[in-house]
Order: C-alpha cells, then sequence, then structure tokens
C-alpha cells in the first residue's frame, strides 16, 4: 500500500467498518471496535502524509524490493550453538554470548 490512492480506499473501508460497529449489541465491545478502529484510520492518515511528503522531498520510498531473497533455501543452516551460547545461571534459559544478558530474566552473563 505504498500508493497514497490505496492508502485513501484503506481508510475509506476503515471508515466504512467504523459507521458498522453502531450494529454491535454489547456496549462494551462496541467501544473496544470503534476505538480500535479510530486508532487505525489515525494511523493511515499519518502513514499517507509521511507517503505524501516523502514524494514532495523526492525521496525514495522506505521500502525495499528484493529480486531474490537473503539466502538461498538450499543453504544449510548453519549454526554454532556450542561457541555462541551458554545456560543462565539464574533461570537455566539459552544465553547468547554476544548479547551478554539472558533474554528470559534480564541476568547478565
Amino acid at each position: 500500500m505504498s500508493d497514497t490512492g490505496e492508502m485513501e480506499n484503506f481508510q475509506r473501508w476503515l471508515q466504512t467498518q467504523l459507521s458498522l460497529t453502531t450494529s454491535i449489541d454489547d456496549p462494551s465491545e462496541r467501544e473496544r471496535r470503534r476505538l480500535q478502529i479510530e486508532s487505525a484510520i489515525r494511523e493511515a492518515i499519518s502513514f499517507r502524509e509521511s507517503l505524501e511528503l516523502l514524494a514532495d522531498l523526492q525521496v525514495s520510498p522506505p521500502f525495499v524490493n528484493a529480486e531474490s531473497s537473503v539466502r538461498k533455501i538450499s543453504e544449510p543452516i548453519i549454526s554454532d550453538t556450542e561457541n555462541n551460547s551458554s545456560r543462565c545461571p539464574k533461570c537455566d534459559s539459552e544465553v547468547e554470548h554476544e548479547l551478554g544478558f539472558c533474554t528470559m530474566c534480564g541476568e547478565k552473563s
């Protein structure tokens, strides 16, 4: 949805969804859904404005189209867990040396 026309269509769809919230019987569910859609509409407007600003500045869009995958599927994934990780002394989860802390409990390694 990098085109502003597509974003406008998405925004219209969200506005249609917003009008449909009036048919939800449960008041708390109706309010939850209304807030959710209104938030999405605000994000869509903000994103569309960002795209328009980028077009005005003649900046290349923030999206990357790659012609091929980062790695070939046929290539094996080389994992050296013996050298790159150890066990956390606090929670016994696997800790990667590069991080320097346990991602489960935060204990420094």
